[in-house]
């Protein structure tokens, strides 16, 4: 099972949490969204350690605009943007998809008919490539050794390239 997580992946609505009476508009404190990213990380990348999360002190306050959190899963920083939809809700998603390393694993080993091979796709347990920047995997064992790219889709998509 691959799990991407993309635009069409996780989509996160954040509700009321308290009220700004300066104003009189709803207001969401950065503690707030911070923990409700790190228990939504959690939902959605199960199985992995989800560390702190961090977004700028100063949240956004007009409709459509748009700060980046960053989530940190198994030691890598994700980004998260954060927009205003109206006055009371915040949609949170992924800036790039996120990527499970073990699957992207497990679709190299598939796609070049390596079950029995070695994939190596660095070090870390996610990721969340630059759009167009492939990951690198290392393929060994029975036969010769390669390369292999693996562009992520905007949807979420897996190419796999031997190369």
């Amino acid at each position: 099972m691959r799990r991407v997580l993309g635009i069409a992946g996780a989509v996160l609505l954040l509700v009321a949490c308290g009220k700004d009476e300066a104003r009189g508009r709803v207001a969401f404190s950065q503690v707030e969204v911070q923990a409700y990213l790190e228990r939504e990380a959690a939902r959605t990348l199960p199985g992995l350690t989800v560390g702190a999360a961090t977004c700028p002190v100063r949240l956004p306050d007009a409709v459509g605009t748009t700060v980046t959190c960053t989530v940190v899963v198994a030691g890598v920083p994700l980004d998260y943007e954060l927009q205003r939809l109206v006055a009371d809700r915040f949609e949170a998603r992924p800036a790039r998809p996120v990527i499970v390393v073990d699957d992207v694993v497990a679709a190299v080993q598939a796609k070049l008919g390596a079950e029995a091979a070695d994939v190596r796709c660095g070090d870390a347990a996610v990721a969340q490539p630059d759009p167009g920047r492939p990951l690198s995997c290392q393929v060994s064992g029975p036969g010769s050794s390669r390369t292999a790219a693996v562009r992520i889709g905007a949807d979420g998509t897996l190419v796999v390239t031997d190369t």
